[in-house]
């Protein structure tokens, strides 16, 4: 992929985004940082991208993913004013609807255009598919370890603050202090936890927790330790015997960032 393709993918997005702000600060908030959030997990991705390393070509598909990748969430908050997919519509699939009915892609040639399609479209999988290609496995794992680490300093940066979190990004769950035991038993297995079992704020923390179970690269381990996000939320966490057991499990494979399998 060329590098004047990635910068004309650059001025759609831009534009594309820009539509959907109204110019009232409440209404606009959550999309304000969608549009933040893909800055971030573009400059994640591209950091693991060098990690690998990946080459020029490769680097501006990546980039293409993390630009990309979250595209659907606009027309989602749009149509039903909430980013729970389970209470609306898969994003990654309406994000795939958005970019072919642009063309967007069409100038690629076909198999770059899969690779992307592919990378989009499990980027928020609870798992990856069985058979892929080898490349098209490399960026599905960027874009899903790109994204995990920004969505972990989002939050991270919610309980730094004392701020209360975006209703339409904590998915509007409610505020009350139970953890869900299945999620806490995924963890205390070193399993990532379902969506489909959070209830409350501490769920969705706990499911974040979760995620270090799922990172694909060494680099991406590293970093989530380095920046502290993870430990950060892992504070924020109820002081019971169960969830400490849970956390304290995420911090030792954090502490294990030499190394994934």
């Amino acid at each position: 992929m060329e590098i004047n393709q990635l910068n004309r993918i650059k001025k759609w997005f831009a534009d594309y985004t820009q539509s959907f702000l109204t110019g009232e600060t409440g209404k606009d908030s959550p999309l304000v940082l969608k549009i933040q959030h893909t800055t971030r997990v573009c400059e994640n991705i591209r950091h693991l991208g060098m990690s690998i390393p990946l080459s020029n070509d490769r680097m501006a598909i990546a980039e293409t993913i993390g630009l990309l990748h979250d595209v659907g969430r606009f027309m989602q908050y749009k149509q039903y004013e909430t980013f729970n997919d389970r209470k609306s519509a898969n994003h990654a699939v309406l994000g795939i609807r958005v970019i072919n009915e642009k063309a967007l892609l069409d100038n690629l040639p076909v198999e770059e255009k899969a690779l992307v399609i592919d990378a989009i479209r499990y980027h928020n999988a609870p798992a990856l598919p069985r058979k892929a290609s080898p490349e098209s496995m490399v960026f599905m794992r960027l874009i899903r370890d790109a994204d995990k680490l920004d969505i972990w300093k989002v939050f991270a940066d919610y309980f730094r603050s004392g701020e209360v979190p975006e209703a339409a990004v904590v998915q509007h769950l409610s505020d009350s202090p139970e953890c869900n035991h299945t999620i806490i038993d995924a963890i205390m297995e070193n399993r990532i936890a379902g969506f489909q079992d959070m209830k409350s704020i501490n769920d969705f923390k706990l499911l974040q927790l979760s995620w270090v179970f799922d990172l694909n690269f060494p680099e991406s381990l590293s970093l989530a330790n380095r920046r502290g996000d993870v430990a950060t939320i892992a504070r924020s966490m109820p002081d019971e015997p169960k969830v400490n057991q849970a956390v304290a499990g995420v911090m030792e494979r954090l502490d294990s960032s030499g190394h994934v399998e």
